[in-house]
């Protein structure tokens, strides 16, 4: 006790440690906290950088753990990247590392599909490393497919620019080939470069260039085994509604001989197990033109009939199919190997002379 003024007084009780803000945390709980987050943090660190192989022997809560922390990953990047200071730094990394910063280059994925008469689409799948710094170009090599007699002709390369010479559009870079001759088997396949070298070449690509319609609006295929092979070809036109077939026959087929079956999808023209053995040679196939159908037709208006004489075809089968839909343009009749597509930009259902008397601008249907 002391004394103050003559008055004793009581010594200060001692403050307490909640401060009136709830239960004390003891070291012990703390210390308990910073080894489970930091424990929580050594292992994610792991699991991110774990190769995929060994990855999917984990167990599954750890391996849905991981693919969680991967997509939130993924997803801090995407928005990072949208940011104007990361788009400077990387921009400025750039410039000054001049290619140099950039990691070593990957093999891309290929996709080709026709375009048009004589060009091909190309669409690369790039393999980007996570270095932000990364750049690449792309050295595209294409060659016709090896002829019958198993002879190959040289590669022809071209080198494109990935930001000037490609299209960006569904997280691939398109691009076409022009300057090609018409209906031929390509096969087309890149490469990766920049300042660290050339990765390896992709996996080859086939495609076969379109070629223009006929006047009919239509082109030529390969005819099935008993129709003479595949050297032998078979005539196909189109209009608005109908596609017409014209397939050669030999002298002593006659109409009971030939099986024609549609299913509005496939066309299946055979000859009959009778007719096989004097027209079918050594092959055995009873098939005179067998696949699927381009678009769909209407399998109850089927119409075919066996043509006699005629200057430019001589003797053949003349099928008739109705177009489920009315003035689409087909680009092939039959779909598979060898039978040629068409570049429909050149078929023309309608001309000025069908609306001569009709006024107003009428150019959508004079494309159609």
């Amino acid at each position: 006790r002391g004394w103050r003024g003559g008055v004793a007084m009581a010594p200060p009780r001692p403050r307490s440690r909640q401060g009136g803000s709830g239960p004390a945390i003891s070291p012990q709980t703390m210390t308990l906290v910073a080894y489970f987050f930091l424990t929580l943090a050594v292992v994610s660190l792991s699991l991110l950088l774990m190769p995929s192989r060994f990855a999917g022997k984990l167990p599954k809560p750890l391996r849905f753990y991981r693919s969680k922390m991967l997509s939130w990953w993924r997803r801090a990047r995407e928005l990072s990247a949208e940011g104007p200071f990361y788009k400077l730094i990387v921009w400025a990394g750039k410039k000054v590392g001049r290619g140099y910063l950039a990691s070593a280059p990957r093999a891309p994925t290929v996709k080709a599909k026709p375009h048009g008469c004589g060009e091909v689409e190309v669409l690369l799948g790039s393999r980007f490393p996570w270095n932000p710094f990364h750049e690449e170009n792309y050295l595209l090599s294409w060659r016709p497919a090896p002829a019958e007699d198993g002879a190959e002709e040289r590669w022809r390369y071209k080198e494109f620019n990935s930001e000037f010479d490609f299209e960006k559009t569904g997280g691939k870079l398109r691009t076409i080939i022009d300057g090609l001759p018409e209906n031929t088997t390509f096969h087309v396949r890149a490469c990766a470069m920049n300042k660290r070298g050339a990765s390896s070449q992709s996996k080859e690509a086939v495609v076969e260039t379109m070629c223009k319609p006929s006047p009919q609006g239509g082109s030529t295929g390969p005819c099935g085994p008993a129709a003479g092979g595949r050297k032998v070809r078979y005539t196909w036109s189109q209009n608005a509604s109908e596609a017409h077939l014209k397939l050669p026959l030999a002298s002593n087929v006659r109409a009971r001989d030939i099986r024609v079956k549609c299913t509005g999808l496939r066309l299946e023209i055979r000859l009959a197990e009778e007719a096989m053995a004097d027209a079918a040679g050594k092959s055995g196939s009873p098939d005179l033109l067998v696949g699927n159908l381009y678009k769909k037709v209407k399998p109850d208006e089927i119409f075919w009939t066996i043509e006699e004489e005629d200057a430019k075809f001589g003797r053949h089968l003349v099928v008739q199919l109705v177009k489920t839909e009315p003035a689409q343009k087909w680009e092939c009749l039959i779909e598979g190997d060898g039978h040629s597509r068409i570049d429909i930009q050149h078929v023309r259902f309608f001309d000025g002379n069908d609306f001569a008397g009709l006024g107003g601008d009428l150019s959508g249907l004079l494309n159609r």
